[in-house]
C-alpha cells in the first residue's frame, strides 16, 4: 500500500495558529473505533454481503477499488483507525468493528437491501462486541438519504424532499448507541452530493443545484428558501445529543471541507487545475494513482482525499496521529494552511470546517 500511505504532518498541524486555538489541551486516546455508515467508510462489508447472497460485486478489484473498499485505497475510518491502534478499519463480516455498508440510508427503507442504521446496530448487538467508554464511534450516513431524495425530484419536480426519517434515525441510533456504552462520537455530515460525477453526468444545472442544496438541508439545515439553516440538521442532533446526554460527541463538517479543498487545491498540494468532475476509473491509465482527481468513480473519493479528511477529522478531535511515510504531505498541510475554524453552536464540541457558505 505503498503508493497511498499518508504524512500525518504532525509539527505543522500542532503549530498552526488557528489550529492551536482550538485544539484540546491534551490528545485524545481511545482504545479502539467502532464505524457505522455507509460506502464513504464501508471496509469491506457490502462485498462480503454480495458475495454471500451470490450477487455482483460492488467493488471489484479488477476496476481498481481495494480490498471491498469503495476507493482506490484506505477509507477516512480506516486512516482513523490506524491513528487510534495501527491498523485499518476491519470489516464485521471480517470479526472486526466496522459495521457500515455500502449502499445504506440511515433510515429505514422497506426493500432495501442495504442495511439501515438500525439493521447495522442490531447487527453489531449479535456480534456479541462491546463499546466502552475508552472506544470512538464514527458515524457517517446521509449521502445515499440525500440522492434517494434527489431522484424523486428528478422524476416529479413538485416532490417535497422529506429527511425526518433520516434525522430520526441519527437520533435513535446515537441513543442507541449511548445506551450500548458509547461515550464518544464523530458524526460526520455528508458531501455535496449536487457535485458528484453521478450527478454532474445529467448536465443538468438545476438538478445538481437541487442536490447541493438537499446536502447542506441534511448537514445543517440549510433552508433554500429562506438562505437561512433554520431547519434541523444532523449538525443539530449531535448538539442536542450531547446535551442532553453529557456524551462527547462532535460533528464533523464534510460538506464544508469538500468547498474548502475546492476553493484552494494548490493550498492542499494538489494542481490549480484539480479535476472535479472525472472518475478515476474512466480516465485511461489513471489507477490506481488516481492523481490530481477527487473521484476514484461516479460517487466516492480517491483515497488522497480521505486521508487529508481523516486528518482533519484526527486534528478535530485530538487525536495523536501515528505518523506513516506518504506522498500526499502538501495536501494535508492545506489542512493546517486553511485553518479548522471552530463551529458556531457551542453544543458541537471541537474543531471543525468552517460552514460552508
Amino acid at each position: 500500500m505503498k503508493a497511498f500511505t499518508r504524512t500525518l504532518a504532525t509539527v505543522a498541524l500542532v503549530t498552526a495558529p488557528a489550529l492551536l486555538a482550538a485544539t484540546p489541551a491534551s490528545a485524545a486516546s481511545y482504545l479502539n473505533l467502532f464505524v457505522f455508515g455507509d460506502s464513504l467508510v464501508d471496509s469491506g462489508n457490502a462485498q462480503a454481503l454480495r458475495a454471500a447472497g451470490g450477487g455482483a460485486d460492488p467493488a471489484p478489484a479488477a476496476a481498481g477499488y481495494y480490498q471491498g473498499r469503495f476507493s482506490n485505497g484506505y477509507n477516512f475510518a480506516d486512516y482513523i483507525a490506524f491513528a487510534i491502534d495501527g491498523r485499518p478499519a476491519i470489516a464485521s463480516a471480517y470479526q472486526g468493528t466496522n459495521f457500515s455498508v455500502g449502499g445504506a440510508q440511515a433510515r429505514e427503507v422497506a426493500g432495501d437491501a442495504s442495511p439501515s442504521f438500525a439493521d447495522q446496530l442490531t447487527t453489531f448487538d449479535q456480534s456479541g462486541k462491546t463499546i466502552d467508554a475508552n472506544s470512538l464511534v464514527l458515524v457517517t450516513f446521509g449521502g445515499n438519504d440525500v440522492r434517494s431524495e434527489l431522484a424523486k425530484v428528478g422524476a416529479n419536480a413538485s416532490y417535497q424532499p422529506d429527511f425526518t426519517a433520516t434525522l430520526d434515525a441519527f437520533r435513535a441510533g446515537l441513543n442507541a448507541l449511548y445506551k450500548d456504552g458509547a461515550r464518544n462520537f464523530v458524526v460526520t455530515g455528508l458531501p455535496d452530493v449536487g457535485q458528484i460525477p453521478a450527478v454532474t453526468d445529467f448536465k443538468s444545472p438545476q438538478l445538481s443545484a437541487v442536490g447541493t442544496a438537499l446536502s447542506r438541508q441534511l448537514n445543517t439545515g440549510f433552508n433554500a428558501r429562506t438562505g437561512k439553516d433554520d431547519l434541523i440538521g444532523i449538525d443539530d442532533i449531535v448538539a442536542t445529543f450531547t446535551k442532553d446526554t453529557g456524551a462527547n460527541a462532535t460533528f464533523f463538517d464534510l460538506f464544508a471541507a469538500q468547498r474548502q479543498i475546492y476553493a484552494n487545491p494548490t493550498a492542499f498540494g494538489l494542481p490549480a487545475t484539480l479535476d472535479k468532475q472525472s472518475a478515476c476509473i474512466r480516465v485511461p491509465g489513471a489507477v490506481p494513482a488516481c492523481t490530481g482527481l477527487v473521484y476514484f468513480d461516479t460517487i466516492h473519493p480517491t483515497t488522497q482525499l480521505h486521508s487529508a479528511i481523516a486528518t482533519g477529522i484526527e486534528s478535530q478531535l485530538g487525536i495523536a496521529a501515528v505518523p506513516e511515510p506518504a506522498t500526499w504531505t502538501m495536501m494535508i498541510l492545506g489542512f493546517a494552511a486553511i485553518g479548522l475554524m471552530t463551529r458556531r453552536r457551542p453544543a458541537v464540541v471541537g474543531i471543525a470546517f468552517a460552514r460552508a457558505a
